[in-house]
């Protein structure tokens, strides 16, 4: 009787003890759920440990995935980034597609990606004469500027329709 209180005081006190390193820990600065976890983990905790934290620390939001995607969002929009970029990277800190959709469907302004992937294909061209260059010049730079707004997130689509564009001009 006396060790069974003893085990329960114990994992009453790790229990306590994860909570207080979680909410430190998101203290810093925004977290995902599996961020959170994962951090636990790495300090040794066990997973009833590890669960009731996180439990504990979303029932008070402090844990938020659906709000730690719509700031994401903005950060990354404000980036230059576009959506599919955005979306891999909130995938990869462990946030689920529904919550993405939902902050998505959140933010107040949402850039058009067209005009944000001109800018970035402007300022890739600067200081360039496109009525000097020729086809394989044109080509190659098409080419430049379609990996960077690829690398950056935006579609393929978007991608040529800003090509032609810049091209054209």
């Amino acid at each position: 009787m006396e060790a069974q209180r003893a085990d329960m005081e114990s994992r009453r006190k790790a229990m306590e003890e994860a909570a207080s390193k979680a909410a430190a820990y998101v203290n810093i600065k925004p977290r995902t759920r599996l961020q959170v976890e994962k951090y636990l983990r790495e300090k040794g905790y066990d997973e009833e440990s590890v669960s009731e934290a996180v439990k504990q620390l979303m029932e008070y939001r402090y844990i938020d995935d659906a709000e730690y995607a719509r700031l994401y969002f903005e950060y990354g929009f404000s980036k230059g980034r576009g959506e599919a970029r955005i979306r891999r990277e909130l995938a990869d800190k462990g946030v689920s597609a529904e919550d993405m959709d939902i902050a998505y469907d959140e933010l107040e302004e949402v850039p058009d990606p067209v005009d944000m992937a001109m800018e970035i294909g402007r300022s890739m061209m600067a200081g360039t004469d496109i009525e000097e260059l020729d086809f394989d010049g044109r080509r190659k730079l098409g080419a430049r500027i379609g990996r960077r707004l690829m690398s950056r997130g935006f579609s393929p689509e978007v991608a040529y329709k800003v090509i032609g564009r810049l091209l054209k001009q």
